[in-house]
């Protein structure tokens, strides 16, 4: 069997030996070259890029290579920056190959080209998790309301978790901001709450790691637009990566107790939806006025934070396509996260830079908290102001963290749009590597 030949140059120098198109090097349209036989690519122009963005681009690169090789069998024989992460090229060539074609009644003609990689069992288990959390997020909501979630997640977890459901009145009582939420739609599409439980650990470890998981979003009686309404969908995004998550951390081997709260609902609109100026009495006890309906992620996040309290972990973290205001100021690319202690803070700011999965802290800005003061309630579910939309609802949920618990807030958007090195758009796995090695690094 022939086996194709790759080398990564990062070295200028190297690369004018090499290649006799140097001249025509421009990075991202033209770096890619084939010359007797052998494929270059050339990384020179992005040698001055801080090691995230370096480790980033070479995701990126692994999906575009795989997409110029077409076919045959690859393999790298030279990579030229050992500082660098090389399983994440490896990574992007795998996911590369993803589409999701499931409602198309044409086939689609994939490509055949292999890469052989020595990272073959890590790249195994982290496509896994890059294409169900793909799955799960491009599937529409008529196909995926609360329940159909919880069952993928106990699959695709298998055995490895006990699970349960919390729903009708049970969940009205123990856990109203979500029952609230969800109360709306469709019987087939009543709110619940999953808990799933990892076995078989001994480590008196334990992190929570919750998931907001709305599986449409219309807004509920403050209605979105239908501009904004399209790609509601997936608002359950934070629910799949986690579920992704914890997969990768069980995959892994990390000896750490997990628990995984998905709080699913679909926000709708029908003669029970809740209303702007509706009061409502949290799990933790206190009042929440609503100020917007759509400002829903937040409070069933809420209710899930308190619960995961109860248990004194020595973690949590969240995730959730929670605010347009962190894509205005991050992108859709670049995650942000909130932190109450700094020292986790620095911890996953180097584990983002490591695996070059990005994602972004924003500060927990406490001059702002009384945006959410409220006239008649304990607090209020959106800020007073049409800035710094995303730290006040940081601020938010902040509020029912209790014991000084360590926690992780991250806003993302969950979705990929076309670029210069994939012209894939749909759902999204982000942050999550860099959460696995943060918890690695702390637990294992």
């Amino acid at each position: 069997m022939k086996k194709n030949i790759i080398k990564i140059l990062f070295s200028e120098k190297e690369i004018k030996k090499k290649v006799k198109n140097f001249s025509q090097i421009s990075f991202p349209s033209n770096f890619i070259f084939k010359e007797n036989e052998v494929i270059y690519v050339c990384l020179n122009q992005i040698s001055d890029l801080n090691k995230l963005q370096k480790n980033f681009f070479l995701f990126q690169i692994g999906i575009k290579l795989q997409n110029f090789c077409r076919k045959g069998t690859y393999i790298i024989k030279y990579f030229g920056d050992k500082s660098l992460n090389e399983v994440n090229f490896c990574l992007g060539w795998e996911v590369g190959k993803y589409s999701f074609d499931k409602y198309k009644t044409t086939e689609r003609n994939n490509n055949v080209a292999t890469l052989i990689s020595p990272f073959k069992g890590q790249i195994k288990k982290e496509k896994e998790v890059f294409f169900f959390v793909r799955d799960l997020i491009n599937t529409p909501a008529n196909f995926l309301g609360p329940n159909k979630i919880y069952e993928m997640g106990r699959v695709f977890l298998k055995k490895s978790f006990s699970s349960k459901k919390i729903s009708g009145s049970e969940l009205k009582k123990k856990f109203p901001l979500i029952h609230a939420v969800g109360k709306a739609a469709s019987k087939e599409k009543m709110p619940i709450l999953c808990e799933l439980k990892s076995k078989n650990t001994k480590s008196k470890k334990k992190i929570v790691i919750i998931g907001k998981g709305v599986t449409f979003d219309t807004g509920g009686l403050n209605l979105k637009t239908g501009s904004g309404m399209a790609l509601m969908k997936k608002d359950m995004g934070g629910a799949a990566n986690c579920i992704g998550l914890a997969n990768l951390i069980q995959t892994s081997k990390i000896d750490v107790n997990i628990t995984l709260l998905l709080p699913l609902v679909e926000n709708s609109v029908s003669r029970d939806s809740f209303r702007p100026s509706d009061i409502f009495k949290s799990r933790d006890g206190r009042f929440v006025e609503i100020g917007d309906t759509d400002a829903e992620g937040r409070l069933i996040l809420a209710d899930a934070i308190s619960y995961a309290c109860e248990s004194k972990p020595d973690m949590i973290i969240d995730m959730a396509t929670l605010t347009g205001a962190s894509r205005v100021a991050l992108g859709i690319e670049v995650p942000s996260f909130f932190c109450n202690n700094d020292q986790l803070s620095m911890e996953l700011i180097e584990a983002s830079q490591e695996t070059g999965d990005p994602i972004w802290q924003l500060p927990l800005w406490e001059n702002y908290l009384d945006q959410l003061n409220s006239n008649h309630a304990d607090v209020k579910n959106i800020g007073n102001s049409i800035f710094g939309g995303a730290i006040t609802a940081a601020l938010f949920l902040k509020e029912f963290v209790k014991n000084q618990i360590p926690w992780v807030h991250v806003d993302l958007m969950a979705w990929s749009k076309p670029n210069k090195f994939s012209s894939y758009e749909g759902g999204e796995a982000m942050g999550i590597r860099a959460l696995k090695k943060l918890i690695e690094k702390k637990f294992a």
